[in-house]
């Protein structure tokens, strides 16, 4: 029988363990490789062409929806699916719009994971079934919205922010320059129409992207 490859991607060595015992106690699944960040997986996944890429999204360094997205650049026939705590659309809809094959929780069962596995192998989408009505739900109102709008640096900068640190702070944890920063703040807040920090904070907090 021809096994499922399957590469994981975690910034939690515990965790990528347990699921790589999980999954290679399974007849028709094998664990090819392993990576803790975005940047590293996206190398790997050229050299061992996994079937299936279990993907985490926040990760330090290259987060995982970029991961992703350059994985199916460089992989297309590689199935991605995200395997996150995260479950707010702000999260969901962009990793479907960009092509990942599947969505689920890490509080899903184990069981779960496997399906998802085996079904975007077999061609199949995958959403777990606690995520499913925030997807329905997205698209009847409309998934277009302004937070769709920004860019990955943009979102960043979003969320330092609201965290509380200034355009000095960002521009070294970004590598870029506060003018930069600056410019970046000014398109987002434009976007989103948001006039003060007091806002921002607000909006990031009712989207899920920080915690009070």
């Amino acid at each position: 029988m021809k096994k499922i490859k399957i590469f994981l991607v975690d910034d939690h060595t515990i965790f990528r363990q347990g699921i790589r015992l999980l999954l290679n106690l399974q007849s028709d699944l094998e664990v090819v490789g392993e990576a803790d960040n975005g940047a590293q997986a996206v190398l790997m996944v050229q050299q061992l062409n996994p079937d299936v890429v279990l993907m985490d999204i926040a990760m330090k360094g290259m987060d995982g929806l970029t991961a992703t997205k350059d994985i199916l650049a460089v992989s297309p026939k590689t199935k991605v699916v995200l395997l996150t705590q995260h479950e707010n659309k702000e999260y969901i809809l962009p990793a479907l719009k960009i092509g990942a094959a599947g969505y689920v929780l890490k509080r899903a069962a184990a069981d779960e994971v496997v399906n998802a596995i085996r079904a975007t192998y077999q061609g199949r989408s995958f959403l777990d079934p606690e995520i499913a009505d925030i997807v329905v739900n997205a698209y009847r109102q409309g998934s277009e919205d302004a937070y769709e709008s920004l860019t990955e640096r943009e979102r960043e900068i979003l969320i330092l922010l609201a965290k509380g640190h200034t355009n000095n702070e960002i521009a070294p944890i970004l590598n870029i320059s506060p003018k930069t920063v600056d410019y970046h703040r000014s398109n987002l807040m434009k976007k989103l129409k948001l006039h003060s920090k007091v806002e921002l904070t607000k909006y990031a907090l009712k989207r899920g992207l920080i915690q009070s």
